[in-house]
């Protein structure tokens, strides 16, 4: 199952949210966007133990958490409608909008195109049900991984001297209480938090018990399933987020005139465009495997959804929520970016709210654990 949360959380959030994190909120985001996961990690035990400890034949997570621990059936069917909309939602349109925006501007595909590729591609995965999205994820998550952090740590090399005035500008930035400016970067204390909290929430995801649907669905105990779980955030965030960041700001402060022309979301393609040749088309290559692999990753959470909220009647109506997760996917390749991520913050927090309320309300009978 760590492939299988790694696929959910693992995704454009951690290049393209970080650029915009940084671009909107200014170095200093990057700092609260790790901040998250290192707390996060804590998190996301204490909620996919609990997933995993109120696992049912059905499955597992917040929803079964809030019905059968904490006797709270309407707040868990609350939750479970809230899941559904954000996996129609968040899901899949912060995906397949940073395929579309990346394959145009390295291969200059029309993004509507790109769009009706994404979408054959996850849906024929997503039909195979769960199986299938647990063997691809197995095999593309890795690989993405791979593909990325070998770029990034290239251009950490190349840009090895800039990288102590990158962590400077971080730390001043995540603290300053005016306005830090590095050329097109500026933020303040609470831009930064702003933008480096929610973006890392939206990559890790710790609070929003998307893992611990995961975790319900595993066979490992809940003391082991809650270990691997935390594991995903610390690689998501701890990791990911925070080479993305460096590599991005490393870059502007080598050469500020290279994200000229590109949108708050493009920074991290401006990095890569320095590795000549097969900069830009690696980059793309990874955000179409990690887009691909949450599309899929992420259907599983809402399918939960479907199979609690509908009972029997589920599998009639997860026909339907599969037509229209496709058709979403096909839409975020063309909306716009901004008004994607606004929607992704305003629905994280429906989420967020009855699972950190499940959470400390059983903190008194399982905080030994």
């Amino acid at each position: 199952m760590l492939t299988a949360t790694l696929a959910a959380t693992l995704g454009t959030g951690n290049i393209i949210g970080v650029s915009t994190a940084i671009a909107l909120g200014g170095p200093g985001a990057l700092f609260w966007c790790w901040i998250t996961g290192i707390l996060g990690m804590a998190t996301t035990y204490y909620e996919c133990y609990l997933g995993r400890l109120s696992a049912t034949d059905e499955g597992g997570g917040t929803m079964y958490v809030l019905r059968d621990l904490l006797k709270k059936p309407r707040l868990a069917k609350i939750y479970s409608f809230f899941m559904l909309l954000v996996c129609l939602g968040t899901g899949c349109l912060t995906q397949s909008n940073a395929v579309s925006v990346s394959f145009f501007s390295t291969f200059k595909i029309p993004r509507a195109v790109s769009g009706v590729i994404i979408m054959i591609l996850s849906g024929l995965v997503i039909a195979g049900g769960k199986k299938s999205i647990v063997k691809v994820c197995s095999k593309t998550v890795p690989v993405m991984c791979m593909l990325f952090l070998g770029g990034c740590i290239y251009l950490l090399f190349i840009n090895r001297q800039f990288l102590p005035e990158a962590v400077r500008l971080v730390i001043q930035g995540a603290f300053s209480k005016d306005s830090v400016v590095c050329g097109t970067f500026c933020g303040g204390f609470l831009s930064a938090a702003r933008y480096g909290i929610a973006r890392g929430l939206f990559t890790n995801e710790a609070g929003i018990g998307s893992a611990a649907v995961f975790a319900g669905g595993s066979r490992l105990n809940a003391k082991d399933q809650a270990l691997v779980s935390m594991t995903a955030t610390f690689w998501d965030t701890a990791v990911i987020c925070a080479v993305t960041g460096l590599v991005i700001i490393s870059g502007y402060l080598a050469c500020p005139e290279s994200i000229e022309g590109y949108s708050a979301g493009g920074y991290a393609i401006a990095a890569f465009d320095s590795i000549p040749y097969i900069g830009k088309p690696l980059l793309s290559a990874a955000i179409a495997g990690f887009a691909l692999s949450t599309i899929i990753g992420w259907f599983y959470p809402g399918e939960q959804a479907v199979t609690f909220l509908f009972k029997e009647n589920a599998p009639k109506v997860l026909v339907k929520i599969k037509t229209i997760y496709i058709a979403m996917v096909f839409l975020g390749s063309v909306f716009a970016l901004e008004a994607i991520w606004e929607i992704a913050d305003l629905f994280n927090v429906f989420l967020i709210l009855p699972n950190i309320y499940a959470l400390i309300k059983l903190s008194k009978n399982y905080s030994s654990n």
